[in-house]
């Protein structure tokens, strides 16, 4: 049976061969699998390297490949996402560039004007996500539960990711109208959206400031039930109905994360109109360990 060639088909094959147990070991697949090619990867070891989040190199001397990652990266849940994202170049793109990967922040950040690069990347991140995360494990440990912080942080702790990954990926493929808004010193730096909220065509640009009445914009507020996050007017968010805010602080990097989940109510939504796949769809996952 021939290797699979795309990322999620790569993903699948190992979930499938290493069996349901979470977190996945990204370190022992990556050493173990990859002995069955003539060019496996010999190390994975961390570098502390500014410029870059994670890094795939070859190894010229032995004909090998490196996986570096920055140790800088705090979130474990980070690393994990950014081990497994090499691990995806290593396998569906290595013959594509025999000099490597660097991913640093602007490829990260998805701002690489390159399509074909930025294309790699999403790709990569396809891999990680499907790989640490399998869809059908995600849905059964969510059910039919509403979603709240504390299911999403079990979520994040099951499959060893960051609660930013752990959303986005739940937004993947919930049938809820829902968005994650992230932002930084009070503006928007990115937003994603699950696909009833494009349908209904919500959207947060990137430099809109976080409303007024918003919980993000209310760190000091303390709420009866933080997990759940509270009900706030349908104005507030701009929505045609009502939303539940949950939000999370990052003071490391001055960041709020807003998980918004919308009324069920048909319709459309106010002010944003976006037909096309907007910048912040196309930012890879590998953003989401900023949490």
């Amino acid at each position: 049976m021939p290797d699979p060639t795309q990322p999620i088909a790569w993903a699948n094959f190992l979930t499938q061969a290493w069996g349901p147990r979470f977190p996945v070991e990204v370190v022992t697949i990556a050493m173990d699998y990859t002995q069955r090619f003539p060019d496996p990867i010999k190390k994975i070891e961390k570098a502390e390297v500014d410029h870059f989040e994670g890094a795939l190199f070859p190894l010229r001397k032995s004909g090998k490949w490196a996986i570096l990652y920055n140790p800088n990266i705090i979130s474990a849940g980070r690393i994990n996402f950014t081990l497994a994202h090499e691990l995806g170049h290593y396998l569906v793109h290595r013959a594509l560039s025999p000099d490597g990967f660097e991913c640093g922040q602007e490829r990260v950040l998805g701002l690489d004007r390159d399509a074909v690069r930025r294309k790699i990347e999403q790709e990569a991140d396809a891999f990680a996500s499907y790989l640490l995360m399998p869809i059908n494990d995600y849905r059964a440990q969510v059910g039919g539960d509403e979603m709240t912080l504390e299911l999403l942080r079990q979520c994040a702790d099951r499959y060893g990711v960051s609660m930013t990954a752990a959303a986005i990926k739940w937004l993947d493929f919930t049938p809820k109208c829902a968005a994650l808004v992230v932002a930084t010193n009070g503006f928007v730096l990115w937003c994603w959206r699950s696909t009833s909220a494009k349908k209904r065509r919500i959207f947060f640009p990137q430099g809109m400031e976080l409303p007024v009445g918003s919980l993000a914009a209310q760190p000091a507020l303390i709420l009866p039930d933080a997990t759940r996050g509270a009900m706030l007017d349908r104005q507030i968010w701009g929505a045609s109905t009502d939303v539940r805010e949950m939000a999370i602080f990052a003071d490391r990097y001055e960041m709020t994360i807003s998980l918004l989940v919308f009324d069920d109510v048909e319709g459309g939504y106010a002010d944003w109109e976006v037909d096309e796949e907007d910048t912040f769809d196309r930012f890879n996952r590998q953003l989401s360990q900023r949490a």
